[in-house]
């Protein structure tokens, strides 16, 4: 016999982009977050630790936020198309809100979801290597499962990433995720997003 066809149902993407002149970009970014960290109290959401901006990173006018704020929309645009290559992108407008994270030593962010968007995702400015801080991605499906096939990913209970500055990750906001404890002494700084699409003239 001959297989006919696979296909990927009920399949959950991950979609990771590497930017160009990252280190650059992220010494800017860098500068700008610490900056505001020192202006401003921060909010607690999930972050337990560290410091948390408000959501306004999409607003701001800082000459490295402009430029990840770009690249950003860039990136989604790219998703989009990967998973429908026919969606009418001139119907809609984007919308992307986004906030700073500065996790020291302990920090982490508790499991949550981002309900009421499209697209989540993470952009990582300050990574110490071998210092923990992976995203985990958790399943979404309800149903108990006893067995598995090692090595398959669609098996899988949860999915661990490691990440690198200047890597950007954008998922589903419906999966549910945690960031582990920050080991490092450094300041582990990510950007956070979420997007969504609105039709034009709604």
């Amino acid at each position: 016999m001959k297989l006919e066809r696979a296909e990927a149902l009920f399949a959950t993407p991950l979609l990771v982009f590497r930017l160009e002149g990252a280190e650059a970009l992220n010494a800017q970014l860098s500068s700008e977050a610490l900056e505001r960290r020192r202006n401003e109290p921060g909010l607690e959401r999930s972050n337990r630790g560290g410091w948390h901006s408000a959501d306004d990173f999409f607003r701001r006018s800082e000459p490295g936020a402009q430029a990840l704020q770009h690249q950003v929309v860039q990136a989604i645009t790219q998703a989009t198309l990967h998973v429908s290559p026919r969606f009418p992108l001139s119907r809609y407008g984007l919308q992307v809100e986004g906030w700073i994270n500065i996790n020291g030593q302990g920090a982490m962010n508790a499991p949550h979801d981002h309900p009421g968007w499209v697209w989540s995702g993470c952009y990582y400015v300050a990574v110490e290597l071998d210092a923990g801080g992976a995203l985990e991605l958790l399943d979404h499906r309800t149903n108990i499962r006893t067995l598995t096939v090692d090595g398959a990913d669609c098996f899988a209970s949860k999915h661990r990433h490691q990440p690198q500055a200047g890597e950007l990750v954008i998922f589903p906001s419906w999966l549910r995720h945690w960031v582990e404890p920050n080991l490092g002494k450094q300041d582990r700084i990510s950007i956070a997003l979420n997007a969504r699409y609105v039709a034009h003239g709604s």
